[in-house]
C-alpha cells in the first residue's frame, strides 16, 4: 500500500461509458484497496426491496421502457436511483471509516453533494467526465461489442453534464477521463 493515501473512502462517480470503472481499478491497484461497484450494490437493493419502498430502484418494474421516456427522463431516473442509494452508501461509508479499511466507491449512482455530506477528510469524491460522445460510443463498442448505442450515448452525455455542474456548484472535483495515460497522475493530483 502507498504510504501517501490521505483518504479510507473515494467515491468515483460519472456517468455510464466514459472509463470510470477503469480508472478506479487503475487507482486501486496503486493504492493496494478494493474496489466497491454501485452496479452491485443497486443489485442487491433491487433484489430484498420493494417499489414502495424504493420507487426509483423499482421504476422498470412497472413496465415504463427507458427507450420511450426520453433523455430527459433517463436522467432524473438516474437522480432519484442515486438519491435513494444515499442510506445505502452511507452505511459503507462509516463501516469503512470504523473499520479502518480502505476502500474505492464506483459507479453512476453516486450523488455528489452526498460525498461531500460527510465532512470528513477520510472521505473523498472526484467525479469523471468524457464530453465526447464519440468516445462514449468507442467505450460500449469496446467494453460490450454489437451496435453503436447512440440513444444510450445521448444519456450518458446528458446526465454527465448534470453530474459536472452540480459539482461544480458545490466544489467537488471532476476529471476528464482523457487523456488515459496522465489519469492517474491527474486523479492523485486532485486529492492532494
Amino acid at each position: 500500500m502507498k504510504k501517501d493515501r490521505n483518504w479510507t473512502v473515494l467515491f468515483i462517480g460519472g456517468a455510464s461509458g466514459i472509463g470510470k470503472s477503469t480508472i478506479a481499478y487503475e487507482i486501486a491497484r496503486y493504492y493496494g484497496v478494493n474496489v466497491l461497484e454501485v452496479d452491485d450494490v443497486h443489485l442487491s437493493v433491487e433484489t430484498v426491496t420493494t417499489k414502495e419502498s424504493f420507487p426509483a430502484i423499482h421504476y422498470w418494474d412497472t413496465g415504463a421502457n427507458w427507450m420511450d421516456i426520453g433523455v430527459d427522463g433517463n436522467v432524473n431516473w438516474l437522480i432519484d436511483v442515486s438519491k435513494e442509494m444515499i442510506p445505502v452508501l452511507k452505511e459503507l461509508v462509516n463501516r469503512h471509516i470504523e473499520d479502518k479499511v480502505p476502500v474505492i466507491i464506483e459507479g453512476d449512482f453516486i450523488y455528489p453533494e452526498f460525498t461531500i455530506s460527510f465532512h470528513n477528510p477520510e472521505v473523498k469524491s472526484i467525479f469523471v467526465n468524457e464530453s465526447d460522445i464519440n468516445q462514449i460510443l468507442q467505450n460500449y463498442l469496446a467494453r460490450e461489442s454489437g451496435d453503436p448505442q447512440h440513444y444510450r450515448a445521448k444519456i450518458s452525455i446528458a446526465y454527465g453534464k448534470w453530474i459536472a455542474d452540480t459539482c461544480k456548484q458545490n466544489g467537488i472535483a471532476v476529471i476528464e477521463s482523457r487523456p488515459w495515460g496522465t489519469v492517474l497522475e491527474r486523479v492523485i493530483k486532485s486529492l492532494l
